[in-house]
């Protein structure tokens, strides 16, 4: 805690063998959602050349894309938060850790530990509906033209709230242990 850059860097824990495989999952939905990135500007460019030079467009294009889309988001959602990356105003935050104070370190445990609860409300909402698109055969696309099943972006949506909610807990504890642990607020 030498500087407010320190101050305000994630905790970390990348010596541990849960935080490692933490890590090496998160880094590999990333992947995932990167190549889904591809995916989605491949189909995307396919419609469009289709329409222009053929005048025939990519069926459902409309409909993957934006299954794709809410899967691409939490698949690359625990990496964001593992960065600390995710969406927040650091204008208070900033102004906390420069007195090299706990106050920046407590305000981050909080916005976390809430972080972890909202995941955990997210997963007990989402975790049933995979079993009930698999039973009920739900799929995505258009009726007669082109479908694929829904339980492939169920359980993109499904993982990457699992270790997002595993990151929100890991920073939770990182920060408390800033805040609260041994040299805190020195």
């Amino acid at each position: 805690m030498t500087d407010t850059n320190d101050m305000r860097a994630p905790p970390d824990f990348s010596g541990g063998p849960v935080a490692l495989w933490l890590n090496r999952m998160t880094l590999a939905l990333a992947a995932i959602g990167g190549l889904g990135t591809l995916g989605i500007m491949a189909i995307i460019n396919a419609d469009v050349i289709g329409r222009g030079a053929f005048g025939t467009p990519v069926p459902a294009t409309a409909e993957i894309v934006s299954a794709m889309i809410v899967a691409i988001v939490f698949l690359q959602l625990p990496k964001a938060t593992a960065a600390g990356r995710n969406v927040r105003s650091d204008m208070l935050l900033n102004r906390l850790s420069r007195n090299k104070g706990r106050g920046a370190a407590i305000l981050d445990m909080v916005h976390h530990a809430i972080g972890t609860l909202m995941m955990g409300i997210l997963l007990y909402y989402i975790a049933p509906g995979i079993l009930e698109s698999i039973e009920g055969n739900e799929t995505v696309g258009l009726y007669g033209i082109f479908t694929m099943p829904r339980w492939p972006f169920v359980v993109c949506v499904l993982a990457g709230c699992a270790l997002t909610f595993a990151q929100y807990a890991m920073l939770t504890l990182g920060f408390a242990v800033r805040a609260f642990g041994k040299g805190a607020g020195s």
